[in-house]
């Protein structure tokens, strides 16, 4: 049937338009705003990540409105933490944190482009100085666009952004260097300044994503952040200047963990009182099968444990003790296992059946947004495969376990080894093919064998979990791994499967105190969490009926158990 994509109704000119208005857009940026102005967060929180910096990041508001959540944390963590670092020597930069702080100008960071982002060191924007002292903005191609910070005009906001840019100084290269530039103000962009809006990310409350350009932009002496020298060494300069990148690392993660346990909450409260009609008549909960049973208790289980692994993460990312390398490492592993336990959220909404495909119950957004934790602040894959090449390498260590006869200590362990000893034989350069396809896919199951290991023993130490709790997490990640464990003469595979279901069995009782725990109930609006939700809700539906004997056609019943 190919010859009727010839005709206009399905050109892709009809598919590829943003799917929001104006308002849907302005809403979010108010909420972000509240956020920002509730949080009471300072300059010094933000550049010394103090506690209140991170319980604004462990809120459960989050998951009331991701997306304007990230519109918050984007402009605290990235834009405001990057401009700190500078403002002790520039008084001048203060005017601008005072708006930022209040929110009476929105801060992006702008760094990956069209064309570059896992080698952004390598991106193309040019800021070249003039003989006066400013600066000339420019994208010199289509791939130097920056991608995909939001930029419209539509919140009618002032917004300015942290733009890193290669700097040009007489000619020479001096470096990709940060720079402060106004992007556009309530009544639109600013010259030489293009937004082009992508479409909404289906299934997320909207965000104003663009593809950002710049049109030789003038910038003032005052724009640079850094000095116009070029570093001795570029790499470790530039990785400072992004610093904050590492912080997002584990700040938006902490945002999946709330994820999962509004999601696991919506869906366990849903299961207890859907009803289906047994053999003998009798209504019984689904929540009664084990097939529904186990991913809930599975997914509020994890939500604890990933809790109380952020909480030791926070506390070792700030440790002075830790360098610059172990705290990316640490963030990293935590991030990967959050992005690793993303799935149950898909499975949590499966088992709502078709009401788990609806964003109104929570789920599907909730996933659906946090989707996007993959690839921001480091592709999830990319900082796996760093990772384990450089503790395969011996460049650092993770912090070590303190029960290294633990059976996950032990899977961590064995696979290093195992790849250790794999690598040993290719004996191969780590860009040779064979490198690529018998090295490389195994990494980030290393990376998150660590995370695992690091998040049992963080909830073993933290005091607030249960032995059933944290029994469950372990054996649910020896199922996972049986291959390893059967092949090293850990557990027979019936005995592995066993441990499990015993696990479940012994977690089960707990199920009233985990929906307790998860402190969810006052930022869930689904409507399936109770009969009267769910009448105001299809009460509210648009109405599209014909009339039966004078009456109107009741769209729901009084008994219904939807």
């Amino acid at each position: 049937m190919d010859h009727i994509l010839q005709q206009d109704i399905w050109h892709i000119r009809h598919d590829a338009q943003p799917q929001y208005s104006r308002d849907e857009i302005k809403l979010h940026y108010r909420r972000a705003e509240s956020l920002v102005r509730t949080s009471g967060l300072t300059a010094r929180d933000i550049l010394h990540l103090t506690p209140r910096f991170w319980e604004f990041h462990f809120d459960l508001i989050s998951c009331r409105d991701m997306t304007s959540f990230i519109i918050a944390t984007i402009h605290l963590n990235l834009c405001v933490g990057t401009i700190t670092r500078y403002a002790e020597h520039r008084p001048d930069l203060q005017q601008l944190l005072d708006d930022l702080a209040c929110f009476n100008t929105c801060g992006e960071f702008m760094l990956t482009e069209v064309g570059h982002g896992l080698d952004a060191r390598n991106l193309e924007t040019v800021a070249t100085q003039l003989t006066d002292g400013t600066y000339d903005l420019h994208s010199p191609t289509s791939a130097a666009a920056k991608a995909m910070p939001p930029t419209t005009p539509l919140p009618e906001v002032r917004r300015m952004a942290v733009v890193f840019a290669r700097l040009v100084v007489r000619g020479e290269d001096r470096g990709v260097k940060p720079f402060i530039v106004d992007l556009n103000d309530r009544n639109g962009m600013r010259n030489g300044v293009t937004s082009l809006a992508l479409p909404t990310r289906p299934g997320t409350k909207p965000l104003d994503h663009s593809i950002t350009s710049f049109d030789h932009v003038r910038l003032p002496a005052t724009a640079l952040l850094e000095t116009t020298s070029k570093p001795a060494n570029l790499r470790h300069d530039f990785l400072a200047q992004i610093s904050r990148v590492s912080v997002g690392t584990l700040s938006l993660s902490i945002m999946g963990v709330s994820a999962l346990r509004v999601g696991a909450y919506v869906a366990a409260t849903y299961s207890q009182r859907r009803t289906v009609t047994a053999i003998s008549g009798e209504m019984i909960p689904i929540i009664s099968f084990s097939t529904q049973r186990r991913p809930l208790l599975k997914a509020l289980a994890y939500g604890e444990i990933l809790h109380a692994f952020a909480r030791w993460a926070v506390e070792e990312f700030t440790n002075g003790r830790h360098g610059n390398e172990v705290r990316t490492a640490i963030a990293t592993a935590f991030k990967v296992l959050v992005v690793r336990s993303y799935s149950l959220l898909n499975e949590l909404m499966e088992r709502c059946g078709w009401q788990g495909l609806y964003t109104y119950n929570q789920i599907s957004e909730l996933a659906a947004t946090f989707q996007g934790n993959v690839v921001a602040e480091g592709d999830a894959m990319v900082v796996s495969i760093r990772l384990a090449c450089e503790l395969l390498e011996g460049k650092y260590r993770l912090p070590a376990t303190a029960d290294s006869k633990s059976a996950l200590a032990k899977l961590e362990a064995g696979l290093f080894q195992e790849a250790s000893d794999r690598v040993a034989l290719l004996s191969c350069h780590h860009r040779s093919e064979a490198f690529n396809s018998k090295i490389l896919p195994q990494y980030r199951t290393l990376v998150e064998a660590a995370g695992q290991r690091m998040a049992y023993d963080a909830a073993k130490i933290s005091g607030t979990v249960s032995p059933e709790v944290l029994d469950m997490f372990e054996k649910t990640c020896i199922a996972e791994n049986q291959g390893w464990f059967i092949e090293n003469n850990y557990r027979r595979r019936s005995d592995i499967l066993e441990d499990e279901d015993q696990a479940f069995h012994n977690l089960w009782p707990l199920l009233p105190e985990l929906l307790r725990q998860t402190e969810a109930e006052p930022y869930v609006t689904a409507p399936i969490l109770d009969e009267n939700r769910w009448e105001t809700f299809v009460g509210r539906l648009p109405r599209f009926s014909t009339s039966v004997s004078g009456e109107s056609v009741s769209l729901v019943s009084k008994t219904s158990r939807l």
